[in-house]
C-alpha cells in the first residue's frame, strides 16, 4: 500500500440517512433503524477510494502508476470476489436471536437454477433483517429429482427414447418470534418483487393469548346450549310426514284445539294389557280431562277388525263387553265420549267400500303390520310375493276400513246442521306408535278421494301417546300381545296383585352384571321393566334415572319395586272395573254401548250424505233433477 492511500471510516449498510435506506427499497416501509459503525471496511467503500485513488495516481510518475494499479487490482481480487456467504457478516449488527423460539413462518424457496435460489434467499435474509425479523437459514432441503422418458419416434426401443431428468432445489427460511403484520409485510414485499425462476411456499402460524383456555368451559356450553335443538332432529328428513308424526312421539302431546273431533278404536281382545294402556289408553283419559267442553270425542270398540284373524261367535261377544267395561273403568265419562261397538254402525263398512274405489294395492301391501300377520300365518305373499289364494282379503285391506272409521266422523257437533258443507276441524287421532303408518295410509285415502271427488273428506292428525311400545315380559325383544300363547307375557288391567307379582317376578332377565342399568341392547329384560316402572311411577322419572337410583338393587329386589308400582298404578281400574260389571245387574254396560250408537249414527249420517252426493249415489239429486 503506498504512502497516498488513507483508508476512510468504513459504513455499514445503514450508518447515515443519504445512504441506502430499507424504506425506499421496500416500497416506502419504514424501518426505524439506528446508524451503526463497524470497523470493517466495504467492499464498496474500498472500491471508491482505490478508483479516487487511481485518478490521483495519473499525476505520478509512470513507476508510481503502476504500482497502484497493481495494488487495486489485489485489493479488488481479494475484497470483490468474497462469496455472499462471507459477505452476509457484515449484517451482523442487523441480526435478531428468538428468545423464546416459536415458530412464527417457514418459508420454502424452490427453482432449478442453484444461482436464482441464492440470489433470492439472500435477498429474502436481508428484508428479514431490516425488518428486525428473527430471521435463520437459508437450510438446504432435500433435492426434488424427477425422471421421465420421451419417445423420439414411432419405434419404441432403446435408441428411439430420451430420458430426462429435472432436479428441484430448495431453501428453507425460518422466523420465530415475529410479530405477524411484520411477517405479513415481509411475504408481500417478497411476493411483490419475487424473482424469476423462484417458487414460494410459506407457512404461517397465528396464536392466541395464554389465557385462552379459560373461556373454553364458557364457549363449550354455549355451543352445546345452541346444538341441542338441532341434535333433536339428527337423523330425520324434513320431507315425511310420517317422520314427523314420530318427532311427536318425543315429547308429551299438547290438546287439541277447540272444536276438534278425536277419534279412536280398540279391538274387543278382552280387557286389555298394560300395553294397550300405556300405548293408547291412558292418552285417552288424558286427552278428555284436558280438552275443551267443545272437543268432541268417539271411542270404538272395532268388532269388524277382529274377524280378520277369524273369532268364535260367544268370545266375541264376551270380548266386546269386557273391553267396553274396561274402558268406563278407566275414567271415561259416557256423558262426556260417545262409545259404540263398530259393527253397529253402517256407515263405516259404506265409506270403506268408497275409499277401497281409489285406495292402491300397492301402499297396502307395504304396511309393516299386514306383512308381521300374514308372515305369523305362513303365508307366501308375506315376502312381497303375489297374492295367492292363501290370503284374506279382510286382513289385506283392513286399513282401509280403519280409514273410514276415523273420515265418518268429521263434525265437531252431532246436532249440527245438515246445510254446512264444512267440519269445523280436522279429526284427531290417538293411536299407539304401531298404528301411525295406517293414519299416514288415511291421510293418502283422504287425497285420493278428494282429487276425485272434491275436497270433502278432512285429513286427519295423528296424537301419538308418549309412551314407547311395551314389551314382552318373556320376549322382551318382541312388543306385548294378547296373541302370545305365553299368559306370564303380559299384565292385564285387572290382575290382582298376587298375579302381578308373580308374573313380574318370571319375567325375562339376565343376571350377568351385579348392578342395574338402563340399556336396551345390552339388556332388554332390564330395560323393558324401567320402562313400565316409568310410566307407573309417580314421580315421572325416567328409565335412567329409576337405574341410577337403584343400581344397587339385585334383580329380585328390583322386580320387587316394579311390581309394587304396577299394582299402585292399577288399584283404581281393578276395582272400577268389578263395580261397572256388576252395575245394575250387568245391564249398564249395554245401556252405554246402545246410547252411544245412536249418538255415532247421527253423527257419521252427516258424513255420508256429502260423499253420497259427491259421488252421485244421493237420491235427493234423483228427485230433484225429475222436477
Amino acid at each position: 500500500m503506498s504512502a497516498g492511500y488513507q483508508p476512510q471510516p468504513a459504513r455499514s449498510y445503514a450508518t447515515s440517512s443519504d445512504e441506502f435506506d430499507l424504506g425506499t427499497a421496500l416500497g416506502g416501509l419504514p424501518t426505524n433503524l439506528e446508524p451503526t459503525t463497524s470497523s470493517r471496511p466495504s467492499a464498496g467503500d474500498i472500491e471508491k477510494q482505490l478508483v479516487s485513488q487511481h485518478l490521483e495516481s495519473k499525476q505520478k510518475p509512470v513507476s508510481e502508476q503502476s504500482t497502484a494499479v497493481a495494488m487495486v487490482r489485489e485489493a479488488a481480487e481479494e475484497e470483490l470476489r468474497l462469496p455472499r456467504s462471507v459477505q452476509a457478516l457484515y449484517l451482523a449488527p442487523l441480526k435478531r436471536r428468538a428468545e423464546y423460539g416459536v415458530p412464527t413462518c417457514d418459508l420454502q424457496l424452490r427453482s432449478y437454477s442453484v444461482h436464482n435460489l441464492t440470489f433470492f434467499a439472500d435477498f429474502a435474509l436481508r428484508a428479514a433483517y431490516y425488518l428486525k425479523l428473527p430471521a435463520s437459514g437459508p437450510i438446504p432441503l432435500p433435492r426434488l429429482r424427477q425422471l421421465w422418458t420421451v419417445p423420439r419416434s414411432n419405434f419404441v426401443h432403446k435408441k428411439s427414447q430420451e430420458n430426462f431428468e429435472r432436479i428441484t432445489m430448495r431453501r428453507l427460511i425460518q422466523i420465530k418470534d415475529g410479530h405477524p403484520d411484520a411477517v405479513e409485510i415481509w411475504l408481500a414485499f417478497l411476493t411483490k418483487h419475487q424473482y424469476h425462476g423462484v417458487g414460494m411456499k410459506a407457512n404461517v402460524w397465528d396464536f392466541e393469548r395464554l389465557d385462552v383456555g379459560k373461556t373454553l368451559d364458557t364457549t363449550v356450553e354455549e355451543m352445546g346450549a345452541g346444538l341441542e335443538s338441532k341434535w333433536a332432529q339428527f337423523g330425520q328428513r324434513k320431507a315425511s310426514s310420517l317422520k314427523r308424526s314420530f318427532q311427536a312421539a318425543a315429547a308429551p302431546p299438547v290438546a287439541p284445539p277447540p272444536g276438534s273431533v278425536i277419534f279412536s278404536g280398540i279391538q274387543p281382545t278382552g280387557i286389555p294389557h298394560i300395553g294397550n294402556y300405556l300405548g293408547a289408553l291412558r292418552e285417552w283419559v288424558r286427552l278428555v280431562a284436558q280438552a275443551e267442553p267443545s272437543t268432541k270425542f268417539l271411542f270404538s270398540i272395532v268388532d269388524l277388525h277382529a274377524m280378520t284373524v277369524g273369532r268364535e261367535r260367544e268370545p266375541l261377544w264376551h270380548a266386546r263387553r269386557q273391553t267396553l267395561a274396561t274402558l268406563l273403568a278407566m275414567g271415561l265419562d259416557p256423558e262426556r265420549c260417545v262409545m259404540f261397538y263398530q259393527s253397529a254402525v253402517p256407515a263405516h263398512c259404506e265409506l270403506m267400500w268408497m275409499l277401497s274405489c281409489t285406495a292402491s294395492m300397492g301402499h297396502l301391501a307395504r304396511m309393516t303390520q299386514w306383512k308381521n300377520k300374514s308372515l305369523s300365518m305362513n303365508d307366501a305373499s308375506a315376502a312381497g310375493g303375489p297374492i295367492g289364494s292363501s290370503s284374506r282379503l279382510g286382513l289385506f285391506s283392513y286399513p282401509v276400513l280403519q280409514a273410514a272409521d276415523v273420515l265418518v266422523h268429521r263434525y265437531g257437533q252431532i246436532a249440527v246442521m245438515l246445510s254446512c258443507t264444512n267440519g269445523r276441524s280436522a279429526t284427531h287421532v290417538p293411536v299407539g306408535e304401531d298404528q301411525a303408518q295406517h293414519l299416514e295410509f288415511a291421510r293418502r285415502c283422504v287425497g285420493g278421494f278428494n282429487h276425485t271427488h272434491g275436497n270433502i273428506l278432512v285429513r286427519p292428525e295423528t296424537i301419538l301417546s308418549p309412551a314407547k311400545r311395551v314389551m314382552s315380559l318373556r320376549n322382551p325383544v318382541v312388543k306385548m300381545s294378547k296373541s302370545d300363547p305365553d299368559r306370564k307375557s303380559r299384565v292385564l288391567l285387572t290382575d290382582t296383585p298376587e298375579s302381578i307379582r308373580a308374573t313380574i317376578k318370571g319375567a325375562l332377565t339376565d343376571s350377568c352384571y351385579n348392578r342395574i342399568f338402563y340399556d336396551r341392547r345390552e339388556r332388554p329384560g332390564i330395560a323393558n321393566l324401567l320402562e313400565i316402572w316409568s310410566h307407573f311411577d309417580e314421580k315421572n322419572r325416567s328409565p335412567e334415572t329409576l337405574a341410577l337410583e337403584h343400581q344397587r338393587l339385585i334383580v329380585p329386589q328390583f322386580k320387587e319395586r316394579v311390581s309394587d308400582a304396577i299394582i299402585d298404578g292399577l288399584a283404581g281400574i281393578r276395582q272400577e272395573y268389578t263395580r261397572v260389571v256388576n252395575a245394575d245387574e250387568g245391564r249398564y254396560v249395554d245401556y252405554v254401548a246402545n246410547k252411544g250408537v245412536e249418538k255415532a249414527r247421527q253423527s257419521a249420517e252427516q258424513t255420508m250424505e256429502l260423499v253420497r252426493e259427491a259421488v252421485g249415489l244421493s237420491p235427493s239429486r234423483g228427485l230433484s233433477s225429475n222436477v
